[in-house]
């Protein structure tokens, strides 16, 4: 018989989940390039370098030039970010009604991102409705990057859900990382910066093409067990 799935909060990650930030990422990581005499750098390749955090971005960067040491590239690249942050981004197409769908269905929901927190909320309150989420969760001194399961795990607390009635959402490898470490259902959406191969190959509970295919599975499993495959979006069964 299959066992009962009932999600009861989502854990939403923010870049190349809610918020498409890799035009503001690329410009500001390319203005610092060739600043230090380097070439500039696709919006593809950047992608790639997106989800681990700031300092793993930059780490990445620095050994594809050969950079010995990448402090300085790394401070004048979040001086510069944190005066950018919001030029060109913009919510993915379908997130806001996404949002508006949650709300509708009275689901507690978080942000949990390897973004600083100070530029995380500064995103998500200028892009994002106001009030739509309870934490908004990204790195400080002393907290645990994605795939660690420790912000995950205040972010169900401080929502009073039991981890195991969580959804964490994201767009990488990291996050469903996180979602199984943490004990939550997972949900790979492919409209961000991971490959969809990289992410089906973690074995999400939930793969989504769009967003709307997301929320129509969260108005099956708000209390309820499901199983089908609609619009690309798919389950396992349960």
């Amino acid at each position: 018989m299959a066992s009962r799935l009932r999600v009861e909060a989502v854990l939403f990650d923010l870049d190349g989940t809610l918020v498409d930030t890799l035009p503001d990422i690329t410009w500001c990581l390319n203005q610092v390039l060739l600043e230090h005499g380097y070439p500039a750098l696709t919006a593809q390749t950047v992608r790639g370098y997106i989800g681990g955090g700031t300092t793993a971005m930059i780490e990445r960067v620095a050994t594809q030039f050969g950079i010995a040491h990448a402090i300085a590239l790394h401070q004048r690249y979040v001086t510069l970010y944190q005066h950018n942050l919001v030029q060109f981004s913009r919510p993915f197409s379908g997130v806001l009604e996404l949002l508006e769908g949650c709300r509708q269905l009275q689901l507690p929901l978080a942000i949990v991102t390897n973004k600083s927190e100070e530029m995380a909320l500064q995103v998500s309150r200028t892009l994002l409705p106001q009030n739509a989420f309870g934490p908004i969760l990204g790195h400080r001194t002393g907290r645990s990057l994605k795939p660690q399961p420790d912000v995950a795990w205040e972010a169900a607390r401080r929502l009073s859900v039991d981890p195991q009635r969580c959804l964490f959402v994201g767009d990488t490898e990291i996050d469903l990382k996180t979602a199984r470490a943490a004990g939550m259902y997972s949900a790979a959406v492919t409209w961000g910066y991971g490959l969809t191969h990289t992410l089906q190959a973690q074995a999400p509970d939930f793969c989504c093409e769009q967003p709307a295919g997301l929320l129509r599975i969260l108005q099956q499993v708000c209390g309820t067990a499901h199983a089908f495959t609609e619009h690309g979006d798919t389950a396992k069964s349960y």
